[in-house]
């Protein structure tokens, strides 16, 4: 637990969240938890560092993707993204002007004392650096585009009748589908949001790792549901956020499904599915897949405990082959990530890997991580309303969103939730073996996939 409480306090401290603590506070088992969390600074600061971001994905993100897609002039509209709430959704969202502390700036059509957001927001590239512009009225824009002469424009396709006409005949010919500039906008990061994702990762992986051991499961006593609330209050007392409930399974060996008769009814193929609540038992297999907030990133994570069976000192010898056959595939499937693949092309290459004996099954899963920003009107109102998903993935969609598809390509700079799925024959466990879905963020650079803070590797969580 120090642990983490050390490696949350660091992750602040170097993104400027954390105060320094008053004389005497230490990281000794003594020590209160409060004390160090007390330390944290409220949403105001944590607001500042992601905003802090966005500005500089403006200087440095936005001139370079423009370039890389052909774009002198990107148009975006504030009802274009059909997907989310008044159609704004978070390309327009991130790229409206705001201050420091996300707070957005009204537009300079507003009359006074109004916080209107502008309507309309067009970017274009001088040569040196790339210049915004809000234009006033579809009529402004069509002004603009004459004067600047832009050789290649990209707007949103989605209710577009309008753009094209204000464009006119002439510059709706040199126009694009906007939809792959505003997803590398969205998915290309920063350095230092690698640096802190890490951190952000490795806090998800501490806490994980508390929740699966003797301080939160009694076997016999502790249900799946009394520890998916173990969580929530954790997660609670710590001060990080969170979306989804965990999502906590167990998976049981026939005999052991017989021993148990009172949740016996609960399991299909030696698995209880996500809804179901049942006793924790010894010998069971538990997983959990789980996300936090922090700083932006919602991670995604899936990871897996071993609670000893009555005699039991370690976990038993095939079931550690397992999972170090596991972590075998994962990383089989991590040099299919190839800068240029699309999504199809990295799942149907990854359908031909060479499987390890003992696998029964194997599937690569991934997609970008859930993201978040934090965008207010100036009177308060919070309008960036939802998570996003924006990127490449393994299937061929993301519901709701529709920024996110298998037909997109993989560029450097960008994060993925790294979920392989592997079905391993083990002696006693049935003909469908033991399901380890092991999931993490990852990030791709020009070398390729790197884990940020990779869990269990070698290990399983051990409830004794």
């Amino acid at each position: 637990m120090n642990r983490m409480l050390r490696i949350l306090r660091l992750m602040l401290i170097g993104s400027g969240l954390l105060v320094f603590p008053t004389a005497g506070v230490t990281d000794d088992a003594g020590t209160a938890q409060g004390e160090h969390l007390r330390n944290i600074l409220p949403m105001r600061q944590r607001v500042q560092v992601m905003e802090d971001w966005w500005k500089r994905k403006k200087q440095i993100v936005l001139p370079q993707i423009m370039r890389e897609q052909s774009v002198e002039m990107w148009i975006v509209r504030n009802d274009e993204a059909d997907k989310y709430y008044n159609n704004e959704g978070p390309v327009y969202t991130s790229l409206l002007p705001a201050n420091h502390e996300g707070m957005t700036t009204p537009s300079k059509y507003a009359s006074v004392g109004s916080q209107q957001v502008p309507r309309f927001m067009l970017f274009h590239d001088n040569g040196d650096n790339v210049d915004y512009i809000e234009p006033r009225s579809y009529e402004h824009i069509g002004e603009l585009v004459t004067n600047l002469e832009p050789s290649r424009i990209a707007i949103g396709k989605h209710n577009n009748a309008a753009m094209l006409d204000a464009l006119g005949e002439r510059f709706s010919k040199r126009t694009i589908d906007s939809w792959t500039l505003g997803v590398r906008w969205l998915e290309t990061i920063l350095p230092e949001q690698v640096t802190a994702y890490r951190d952000v990762q490795g806090i998800a992986n501490d806490l994980i790792a508390e929740g699966f051991s003797n301080v939160s499961i009694t076997p016999g006593v502790t249900t799946t549901d009394d520890l998916n609330w173990w969580f929530r209050q954790r997660m609670l007392d710590l001060d990080i956020e969170y979306e989804n409930h965990p999502s906590i399974r167990v998976q049981r060996r026939p005999s052991h499904i017989k021993k148990y008769p009172h949740d016996a009814a609960e399991f299909v193929n030696g698995r209880v599915g996500n809804g179901s609540n049942v006793t924790i038992q010894r010998g069971d297999i538990v997983s959990i897949d789980s996300d936090i907030f922090m700083l932006g990133l919602v991670t995604d994570s899936h990871q897996h405990a071993y609670i000893l069976d009555e005699g039991e000192r370690d976990v038993p010898g095939e079931l550690q082959l397992a999972l170090e056959i596991v972590n075998t595939m994962q990383d089989r499937f991590a040099k299919e990530f190839v800068i240029g693949r699309t999504g199809r092309e990295i799942a149907a290459i990854s359908e031909k890997i060479e499987t390890p004996e003992r696998v029964v099954e194997t599937d690569i899963a991934f997609h970008p991580p859930p993201m978040f920003l934090r965008r207010f009107l100036l009177g308060g109102y919070m309008f960036s309303h939802k998570t996003y998903v924006a990127g490449m993935t393994s299937g061929p969609g993301y519901y709701p969103t529709s920024i996110v598809s298998n037909e997109h390509k993989l560029y450097a700079n960008t994060l993925y939730a790294f979920e392989p799925h592997t079905w391993v024959a083990v002696s006693g466990w049935g003909k469908n073996g033991v399901e380890l879905g092991m999931g993490q963020i990852v990030v791709v650079d020009e070398a390729g996939l790197h884990y940020l803070d990779r869990s269990q590797q070698s290990d399983w969580h051990v409830v004794r």
